[in-house]
């Protein structure tokens, strides 16, 4: 991967935002310093579908920060396959050892130390399908409850052993894989939304309730009337959790449409037949709203999900 010596340590780039040209174009920009001499480190990309992965071995003791021009990409996971690490963000502190999780946004300042020798299998989602309100994200970084959570040690052993076997998947598995891996990262977050809201809460029957309603006419009024509050204290609700009820149902019904698009079994139906199905009804504000969350139309995200099936 480029590497480019700068005040402070190493620039490293392009082990996940492959296509970058330049430092400057890449969105996984970081400043990698070593006590011990010049960084050094084996870097084995992947791309599974929308999951951009990358395996980092290394024997020196490192630490990484983004750099001040990047626009590291906003939400990052990681496993550690062997070594230690500690994470800071936002005044929080979280350590991982081996076959544990962390997870930090790239839009904030971070400090990522690992003690070699190490592996460290990191990756991000292209197009963003896991988007959530900054303040949500804020709230995530380096939490170490978060990290620790039933939810978390489960995706962090299928990542792990997800990652040791990443070299021997072909294609067409790879990808429907890392749509596994992706979703059940989604499922993770979702599940730190409600319990930050505490089991049985009023918010957490709330997102339950647009999960189950998704290809319905939900609006803000419907959902608060279904749940006998007012539609002012509805947004109180999610203003709370640094969400939208718009945005959220949004996400959700896009990350549904994403799912069926891959899914050989829905080749036969129109886009918008599968679109409206799950709530969106107008096919040219479909495919904006598509385009705006993944970065790429649904019908070039069809044609590569079916084409990597067959191949």
């Amino acid at each position: 991967m480029p590497t480019e010596r700068t005040k402070g340590g190493s620039l490293v780039y392009g082990y996940l935002d492959t296509a970058a040209p330049h430092r400057g174009r890449a969105a996984d920009t970081v400043v990698v310093s070593s006590p011990g001499g010049p960084y050094e480190a084996e870097m084995r990309p992947y791309r599974f579908g929308a999951l951009n992965a990358c395996e980092i071995t290394g024997d020196q003791d490192v630490h990484v920060r983004p750099w001040r021009r990047s626009g590291v990409a906003a939400l990052l996971a990681g496993v550690l396959l062997g070594g230690g690490a500690r994470l800071e963000q936002d005044g929080r502190e979280t350590s991982a050892g081996p076959g544990e999780f962390l997870l930090y946004t790239g839009f904030r300042p971070f400090r990522l130390a690992i003690a070699g020798p190490y592996r460290y299998f990191v990756f991000n989602v292209a197009g963003s399908p896991l988007t959530l309100e900054q303040n949500a994200l804020r709230r995530i970084g380096a939490d170490q409850q978060f990290s620790g959570s039933p939810a978390a040690r489960i995706f962090a052993a299928t990542v792990a052993e997800f990652a040791e076997q990443a070299p021997r998947l072909d294609p067409a598995t790879g990808r429907e894989m890392g749509e596994h891996v992706a979703c059940l990262l989604r499922t993770v977050l979702r599940g730190t939304a409600r319990s930050d809201a505490k089991p049985g809460n009023l918010y957490a029957r709330v997102l339950d309730y647009i999960d189950d309603h998704l290809g319905d006419d939900l609006a803000p009024d419907s959902i608060a009337a279904a749940h006998h509050i007012s539609v002012r204290y509805l947004h109180k609700l999610f203003q709370q959790q640094g969400e939208t009820v718009g945005g959220h149902t949004r996400r959700r019904r896009l990350d549904r449409i994403r799912r069926a698009l891959a899914d050989p079994g829905f080749a036969h139906r129109p886009l918008s037949s599968i679109a409206a199905q799950w709530g969106i009804t107008e096919a040219s504000h479909f495919s904006k709203l598509f385009r705006a969350e993944f970065g790429i139309s649904p019908r070039k995200f069809r044609e590569a999900a079916l084409a990597d099936v067959r191949s």
